[in-house]
């Protein structure tokens, strides 16, 4: 418990320090849900994310709370990414996190200001730790862009962990929509 503890407070300082600092933030939500994303690019290749999502009692009743490192090729159109994410969860049906992999993909969809994209994260058993044995988090999204740094969006998420104790568990799925500002 006081890992735990101890891991959060640290988490919470991080994000804390660093909207000061970010280049983008997004912030979104859906049926029972809220949260919010920090990035920051560390080279021209490379960006790190920080995150929280909460997530209400029907939907799981989570606190989630992530750190992403990401390899952001350059391209023209296509905006592509792969990458680790650490996902901690603390969850009515236990508490833990893992590292999952995965990454993301924005296409344009040749009327200029909407684009189309999705993402998916999958978090092996041998890559947990605590509660969690393993989970998946995929998500589909339609983005408009207002401006080349300022963009909403709507779409589908999923969220399933399997815990140790209680089985496999949705934390969140039904829609989401947001706002990103930033580059």
């Amino acid at each position: 418990m006081k890992t735990c503890k101890l891991s959060l407070a640290l988490l919470a300082g991080l994000l804390s320090c660093v909207p000061a600092y970010a280049t983008s933030v997004t912030a979104g939500g859906g049926d029972g849900s809220v949260g919010i994303d920090f990035g920051v690019p560390l080279s021209s290749g490379l960006r790190a994310d920080l995150g929280y999502l909460k997530t209400e009692d029907r939907r799981g009743d989570a606190n989630i709370y992530s750190a992403a490192l990401m390899i952001v090729p350059a391209s023209r159109d296509i905006h592509w990414e792969v990458g680790a994410r650490y996902q901690y969860q603390d969850a009515r049906y236990g508490s833990g996190g893992g590292v999952g992999l995965g990454g993301s993909l924005d296409i344009p969809t040749g009327i200029r200001w909407l684009s189309i994209g999705g993402y998916g994260f999958y978090t092996p058993s041998g890559l947990t730790n605590g509660d969690m044995d393993h989970g998946y988090d995929y998500g589909a999204q339609l983005r408009v862009w207002i401006n080349s740094s300022f963009s909403l969006y709507g779409g589908y998420r999923h969220m399933r962990t399997t815990f140790d104790y209680a089985g496999s568990r949705d934390l969140y799925k039904g829609p989401m929509f947001g706002i990103r500002v930033g580059l």
